[in-house]
């Protein structure tokens, strides 16, 4: 997402504020709302813009957003803001909030456009049950609905339209490449270049995610292959085929036929999804990791996991989410978390990757903290194979 002058505009309301207002009463839901009108207030800046519409939601008019990175890290703001619960009658009531943004153009916005625009991405974030989405209007349900992307998703599977991009994850005190996060990008018949965020969610509510996803591990060992035995490859893998046993058998059959050591492949795990399904998740990362492959918690801090599960964690490393990461030099306590996470990661001994670099300063601070591994836009992009093997691969 972007808009010229860095304007987006924004619906954010209570998640259940229905059930909210028959739980408690008119006088508590009204304490309610006005608790949640402060923290609201709290977040915007001096800049922004708030103010009630008459649905019980705030449209907020945020300035200085350039990027998706810069709203990501005012959301992540927005939901630290909103994780402690609201204590009504000795009785304490978790403020679950639901945000949808759009940008704003240049010049004479349509604000009535904008606001139904970030409707649809604040119904697509409560469907999706997501803390915000942001609109693309290539998701618009007026012109793409879900089953026609979800054919074309189909379709682009037999047609062979996905391809994988490369990052490198670079060592933070030599800055050698020791490998890449395979990314997943749609060539589609138009020409178009899409990105994950624009196919994933709805792949994932279908059974057309699973040959992307095993296509996606195939042709990752497939190209690691090819590379130094020093450099490995990583993989996400989608939460809902990771407790398949079919996983085993393509991960292994993959590493069999392109005679790649286990150890150089990565599968990367959200921290989220092992908060909620636990036990059966131990297990089975559990199993992946008697295949001899690496196991990689993404995203870590967004999950709040527990010291328990920290300790029984079968997996090899941590990702420290990027929305810790990049603040982490103007936020004492983005920086304190950041810093903890590395210490007790090293004390199981877990290698620790920080994702979301970018710029220098931000990596030579986490080479000081002693992280292992790095990855971001400051070092490069995701790179198709050929022109990340041309720079990176002599």
């Amino acid at each position: 997402m972007s808009s010229a002058n860095g304007s987006v505009l924004g619906l954010v309301e209570l998640t259940d504020i229905d059930e909210l207002r028959d739980s408690y009463g008119a006088d508590s839901f009204k304490e309610l709302r006005e608790t949640f009108r402060a923290r609201l207030n709290s977040w915007t800046r001096s800049n922004d813009e708030c103010r009630e519409l008459d649905n019980n939601r705030y449209c907020v008019i945020l300035e200085g957003m350039n990027s998706r990175a810069e709203l990501e890290l005012a959301t992540a703001k927005l939901s630290r803001i909103f994780e402690e619960p609201h204590r009504i009658f000795n009785q304490w009531v978790s403020m679950d909030v639901s945000a949808g943004f759009v940008s704003l153009k240049s010049t004479d916005p349509n604000i009535d456009q904008a606001i139904s625009r970030a409707g649809k991405a604040l119904r697509l974030a409560k469907k999706s049950n997501r803390f915000f989405e942001v609109y693309n209007s290539e998701n618009d349900d007026d012109a793409v609905d879900e089953r026609t992307l979800l054919a074309k998703l189909e379709a682009a599977v037999e047609l062979g339209e996905f391809e994988l991009y490369f990052q490198p994850k670079l060592h933070a005190g030599y800055r050698t490449v020791l490998g890449a996060e395979a990314l997943m990008r749609w060539h589609t018949k138009e020409g178009k270049v899409v990105l994950p965020d624009g196919f994933i969610e709805i792949a994932e509510r279908h059974k057309v995610i699973k040959p992307m996803t095993w296509w996606a591990i195939k042709s990752a060992v497939s190209r690691v292959s090819h590379w130094p035995e020093e450099m490995s490859i990583s993989v996400n893998v989608t939460p809902n085929l990771l407790l398949e046993d079919e996983i085993l058998t393509v991960v292994q059959d993959a590493l069999e036929i392109h005679m790649v050591k286990p150890e150089r492949l990565t599968l990367e795990v959200l921290e989220s999804v092992m908060v909620d399904n636990q036990e059966l998740m131990l297990k089975q990362l559990a199993r992946l990791r008697m295949l001899g492959v690496r196991i990689s918690i993404d995203d870590f801090g967004t999950g709040f996991s527990s010291l328990t599960y920290f300790r029984d964690l079968p997996a090899d490393e941590i990702k420290i989410d990027k929305s810790f990461v990049m603040p982490m030099l103007s936020s004492e306590r983005d920086h304190a978390i950041v810093k903890s996470v590395i210490d007790l990661a090293h004390n199981f001994s877990l290698k620790v990757v920080a994702e979301g670099v970018e710029n220098k300063m931000i990596a030579q601070r986490l080479a000081e903290l002693n992280c292992d591994i790095l990855q971001g836009f400051v070092f490069d992009k995701p790179l198709r194979a050929a022109e990340f093997e041309k720079r990176y691969i002599s």
